[in-house]
């Protein structure tokens, strides 16, 4: 019964198409209302692909959503822990300084522009650890629609 129960608790909380914990394991992880105090991350970044319904007419989605994780996961190495949030919205969170950041999530936007159909909006933000796990993300997110309105394809802090 164990067993049963710990793969599907791991079901639940992975992508099956690309492996990344998901929305469900931040939130059992993390929880909404916690604070992210002692975790040793200090940026969190939620990148959303450009016009991915006009490229999946195009070509095969998940085939270029699995090329983007890979772009991603290359560039984060070990200083952060890359989730797909669901769909073609993604976050990660970073053990690194906002700048360092900024810096990989430029890296990243260039090549996820020069090796696939699509391109992405990246919002950053300094974690604040006095800021529920929540506040931080939709302070992520606001970011990342600011790229999206300023016609994607960018990084915003």
């Amino acid at each position: 019964m164990k067993l049963f129960q710990h793969k599907t608790k791991k079901m639940v909380m992975t992508d099956p198409m690309t492996g990344l914990h998901n929305r469900n394991y931040f939130h059992y992880t993390y929880g909404e209302l916690s604070q992210l105090n002692d975790t040793g991350y200090r940026t969190m970044a939620v990148f959303d692909l450009d016009h991915f319904k006009a490229a999946n007419d195009l070509v095969n989605g998940d085939n270029v959503i699995r090329d983007i994780v890979r772009i991603a996961k290359d560039l984060i190495g070990d200083k952060g822990e890359l989730m797909r949030w669901g769909g073609d919205e993604f976050m990660a969170m970073l053990s690194m300084q906002p700048e360092e950041a900024l810096h990989i999530m430029k890296r990243f936007a260039e090549e996820v522009d020069l090796k696939t159909p699509v391109t992405v909006s990246v919002g950053l933000v300094e974690i604040r650890t006095e800021d529920t796990t929540k506040t931080n993300y939709y302070r992520a997110v606001q970011r990342c629609y600011l790229v999206k309105e300023m016609g994607g394809n960018g990084v915003k802090l």
